[in-house]
């Protein structure tokens, strides 16, 4: 197996610790608050839309959830440190250029310099709820 698959299996797989008696006999089974549950999900689902990776049309029930800080770094299950990726921007994350992070609970990209030579940050979401907020903000403002 490939580190890069090893880093994927660990990045979206289960992790559990089994613990048995000295005859064998199952003790316990223990869950490493490593995945997302459900409600994280549909959390992170309002919140994103879908891939977050712009021109990306992936919907978000067919996207993986990725910690924007590893979780074998430290970084926290929790819908501020998750968004949602397809399967194709999740594997290809640290080769394909793109950057992401989290400013105030809203998750940003950086995307490679052939699709931005500024290599700005920019807040990004498919969501229908982010999308009717950042309009109303917009129309309030005056700035239309």
């Amino acid at each position: 197996m490939s580190l890069a698959v090893a880093r994927h299996v660990a990045c979206s797989g289960t992790i559990q610790r089994v613990t048995s008696d000295s005859a064998g006999r199952i003790r316990a089974i223990h869950t490493v608050d490593r995945v997302f549950g459900p409600y994280q999900r549909k959390a992170i689902t309002l919140r994103d839309g879908g891939c977050l990776i712009p021109g990306c049309h992936v919907p978000a029930a067919w996207c993986e959830i990725h910690h924007v800080q590893e979780h074998s770094r430290g970084g926290p299950t929790h819908i501020d440190n998750g968004v949602l990726l397809c399967w194709h921007h999740h594997r290809t994350l640290d080769t394909g250029g793109w950057t992401i992070r989290m400013r105030n609970g809203i998750p940003e990209v950086r995307g490679p310099y052939w699709w931005d030579a500024t290599m700005r940050w920019r807040p990004v979401t498919s969501s229908p709820l982010r999308l009717r907020q950042r309009l109303t903000t917009r129309l309030a403002a005056g700035d239309g």
